[in-house]
Formats: structure tokens, C-alpha cells, sequence
């Protein structure tokens, strides 16, 4: 009789068996993730936000100094302006002042676009150094434009002083 329990059992487990593991197969849970790994990229998506983030700041700030400055400059030229005005009721020579002038409002003009083109770059790089470089990039040519008007001003002023 045990002979037979114990034959029967055995014969039951040999059956069974693949049975129950292919039940345990199918439902058996993913393996998760190591928990390393998720910290890994969730650690690698904060520091790309991260360098984003500072990247806009600093475009943000640059755009910022840079529309101060053309108006500051802006203020120069209206300012020459009414003097080349007050010379010329006075009888004076204005012609080249005024070239100087006319150049000058030019830049100016550009110099709004260039800043107007500089607060719509794209900042989405994985890498903080492209992000940075493309700040760079857009910001040499209104830094290009600030100089032609400055330098414009300057002539300006220098002419007025000479003729007069």
C-alpha cells in the first residue's frame, strides 16, 4: 500500500510538474528594472533639464542686455539727431553727419531683428556646449550690428564737431 502511495505520487509529480511551471510561467512579473539604472536615467533627465534650463536663462539675460543696449543706443542717435537739427537751423554743414546717421538707423533696425530672431532659438540640445555655442552664434550678430552703430555714432559725432 505505501508501495502505491508513494508510486502514485511520484507519477502525479512527473505529470504535474511541467504543468505547474508553464502555470508559473505565464504568470510571472517582469523582472524590474534594477533600481541603479532607473536612478541612472532619471538622474540623466534631470541634469538635461537642468543644463536646458540655464541654457534659456542665459539666452533669456543676453537678449535682455542686448535690447537695453540698442535702445540706450537708440537714445545716442535721437540725441545727435536734434543736434545735426540745431546746427543745421544755425547755417551749418550736416551732410555727412547725417550719412553717419542714416547708417546708423540702419544697424539699428537689424540690430532689432537680429534680437527679435536671437529670443526664438531653438535651446533643446542634450549637451549644455551646443546649447551654449548656438547663444554664442546667435548673439555675435547683433553683437556685429551694436559696433557698426556705435562705430556709425561716433563718426558722426566726430564729423559734427569738425565741420562746425
Amino acid at each position: 500500500m505505501k508501495q502505491k502511495i508513494f508510486l502514485v505520487a511520484i507519477a502525479f509529480s512527473v505529470i504535474a510538474t511541467p504543468a505547474l511551471a508553464q502555470d508559473i510561467r505565464d504568470k510571472r512579473v517582469p523582472t524590474p528594472v534594477p533600481a541603479e539604472k532607473v536612478r541612472q536615467a532619471s538622474t540623466t533627465e534631470r541634469r538635461i533639464e537642468m543644463q536646458q534650463g540655464l541654457s534659456k536663462r542665459k539666452a533669456e539675460h543676453t537678449a535682455k542686455v542686448m535690447t537695453a543696449t540698442i535702445e540706450r543706443l537708440g537714445n545716442i542717435l535721437a540725441r545727435i539727431e536734434s543736434r545735426i537739427e540745431k546746427i543745421r537751423a544755425a547755417g551749418g554743414n550736416t551732410a555727412e553727419s547725417e550719412g553717419f546717421v542714416a547708417e546708423a538707423k540702419m544697424h539699428l533696425s537689424q540690430a532689432k531683428d537680429a534680437v527679435a530672431a536671437f529670443a526664438s532659438v531653438n535651446l533643446l540640445a542634450d549637451k549644455a556646449k551646443e546649447n551654449f555655442s548656438t547663444v554664442r552664434r546667435a548673439a555675435e550678430e547683433v553683437k556685429v550690428h551694436i559696433r557698426a552703430i556705435h562705430t556709425a555714432l561716433k563718426n558722426a559725432v566726430s564729423s559734427l564737431k569738425r565741420e562746425n
